[in-house]
């Protein structure tokens, strides 16, 4: 944790569910560990990028990436801890599963750490939460997707990284919401499934659902590479005309399944914004700067604050023509 040098300056937020934390004044680095859901995967390898530019450009803050190989609470749990034991400044988490992490973050907020979170608004253990897309306008446009590919009738399945993952089942429940408002005879035809936290468990969990339910016409995935999973899953079989995939995938990743047909569509926010944008929200709050005065981020422009959680939107579709220029 920065330690002080001469004067020590203590920078309380006193702002209604904003506590635990504070800014120590030095002239050494801020710390900041991220801990992602799982590391080794496009989208936070893009994250990570960004959360490394951002604190080198700005200088003053050392950001430090430690994760599971693969999207397990438990694994998190015990990283978490670890981080919390070596007392850097801030710690901000992509949880897998809030519930079980909420006593392991009143630690590291009882410890003085400025504890953060990434996709997780309901975690109440937290300084604050940063979260890049607007819930609704995701339902809306992966469930419009879905209707342009495959028309308003229809039986269509979710699928989730994990079912213990917060955000990926709110931006479901507002797909599956959308259609149950606008589009009654597009049904689903199965509960939530897991597996778009891995290209072969997507693949192989489309195929079964393609064999289980023959009405299916169509898969959302919600996860950066379920969609690549199913698209090759489709590609596989030759049913690009039978089963419309609809994505959330890195843009160089869809691209060729774009141009194949074998994906439908495609939605994604841009990782490496993010990561620049959460690494700026986080020095920020570690210099002391009330965040009712963090209202323009650097990359995405305009940011809301909604009690503890830091709002801005970074969702937009991919197409053939447009993936090249995400630059990721």
């Amino acid at each position: 944790m920065k330690k002080g040098m001469g004067v020590v300056v203590l920078i309380g937020l006193m702002m209604v569910g904003i506590s635990g934390m504070a800014s120590i004044a030095s002239a050494e680095d801020f710390e900041m560990v991220y801990i992602p859901k799982l590391v080794g995967i496009p989208w936070f390898n893009e994250q990570e990028k960004g959360l490394k530019d951002y604190a080198e450009e700005a200088g003053g803050l050392k950001v430090t990436v430690v994760g599971a190989p693969d999207p397990d609470p438990a694994s998190q749990a015990r990283i978490l801890e670890d981080a919390i034991a070596k007392k850097p400044d801030c710690i901000m988490v992509v949880p897998n599963d809030t519930a079980s992490l909420e006593p392991i973050m009143k630690k590291g907020m009882d410890a003085g750490i400025l504890m953060m979170a990434q996709e997780g608004m309901s975690m109440q253990n937290m300084a604050a939460d940063v979260e890049f897309m607007i819930i609704d306008g995701v339902g809306k446009s992966m469930a419009d997707g879905l209707i342009k590919a495959v028309g308003p009738k229809g039986g269509y399945a979710m699928m989730v990284g994990s079912l213990t993952v917060e955000m990926h089942n709110l931006w479901a429940d507002a797909v599956e919401k959308y259609l149950a408002e606008n589009y009654p005879d597009m049904k689903q035809v199965t509960s939530r499934v897991e597996g778009s936290e891995s290209v072969e468990k997507a693949h192989d969990k489309t195929l079964e659902l393609v064999k289980a339910y023959p009405e299916l016409s169509g898969i959302v995935y919600i996860g950066s590479l379920g969609g690549i999973g199913g698209a090759q899953a489709v590609e596989e079989k030759g049913i690009e005309d039978k089963l419309a995939v609809i994505a959330m995938s890195l843009p160089s990743q869809a691209k060729p399944y774009l141009e194949d047909g074998s994906m439908k569509a495609c939605f994604i926010g841009h990782p490496y914004k993010i990561g620049k944008d959460s690494a700026y929200i986080a020095k920020q709050l570690l210099d002391g700067v009330k965040p009712d005065e963090i209202t323009e981020l650097p990359e995405s422009g305009e940011v809301t604050l909604d009690g503890k959680v830091f709002l801005f939107d970074s969702f937009r579709e991919v197409t053939v023509e447009n993936a090249d220029s995400f630059g990721f």
